[in-house]
């Protein structure tokens, strides 16, 4: 099951959350226990979150989490993916987040002249899906609940809106550079790296949760649903 999640706080994206109030306020404690109840019907054998590959102070964290006090910290990789992995029962967590091999040194000579284009290029792309999912998904964040933006986000739309972005950004740029097309690739790359991740991951008989943030959704979703040996599973069929 491929969970796009909503960046509960700050993250490092081209387009960033606009929540209002604290994850850990009460009001929204409670939003996210609702998320974890119907997540946890799924019954996961593993969470796979959104943090880097094998984390090892990540996963003792999580092994603090389910046997002593521990903190959580307000992003969605703790808030969300901790509570479920421990509502079910799991020993550990599964941190899988990579980027993947650089196809580009960001200090050659191309490398800077690409930065340098994109910089400029990318505020400028606008798609009328993309743009017109992301406006719905800031009010949404402004005014309704994390279990109301998390079944918006993981409708086959919003995915499909958020992913048409890459299509029209793969065409930024002249040769010899291709600046658009690097930078997509780079993000295929990445997607397909850590899928390589989940896969290492997912063993017979498991049932695993993948918590990333929802961009990462479209070609994780697809990756399972070609994969012979993955039954894909709709978030959706739980967060209702």
């Amino acid at each position: 099951m491929i969970v796009g999640m909503a960046h509960l706080v700050w993250h490092h994206d081209v387009h960033n959350s606009q929540f209002s109030g604290d994850p850990r306020s009460p009001e929204r404690q409670a939003q996210i226990a609702q998320i974890v109840e119907r997540l946890a019907g799924f019954h996961p054998t593993k969470v796979v979150i959104e943090d880097p590959d094998g984390d090892p102070k990540v996963i003792a964290n999580y092994k603090v989490f389910v046997t002593a006090h521990f903190t959580l910290p307000p992003s969605e990789d703790y808030q969300i993916g901790f509570r479920l992995a421990r509502a079910a029962g799991n020993p550990t967590i599964y941190p899988a987040d990579t980027w993947g091999p650089q196809l580009l040194d960001d200090n050659s000579a191309q490398g800077k002249r690409v930065d340098a284009y994109l910089e400029k290029a990318l505020p400028n792309v606008h798609v009328a899906q993309t743009d017109a999912f992301i406006a719905k998904m800031d009010a949404m964040e402004q005014t309704g609940t994390y279990l109301d933006v998390l079944r918006f986000i993981n409708t086959d739309e919003a995915i499909r809106a958020n992913a048409s972005w890459y299509s029209v950004v793969a065409g930024l740029g002249p040769p010899p550079d291709f600046a658009g097309a690097l930078y997509v690739a780079q993000w295929y790359a990445r997607n397909t790296y850590i899928w390589a991740n989940i896969l290492r991951i997912i063993k017979p008989g498991d049932r695993v949760a993948v918590l990333f943030g929802q961009g990462h959704e479209y070609l994780l979703r697809e990756f399972a649903r070609m994969n012979p040996n993955v039954q894909y599973v709709d978030p959706l069929t739980y967060l209702r």
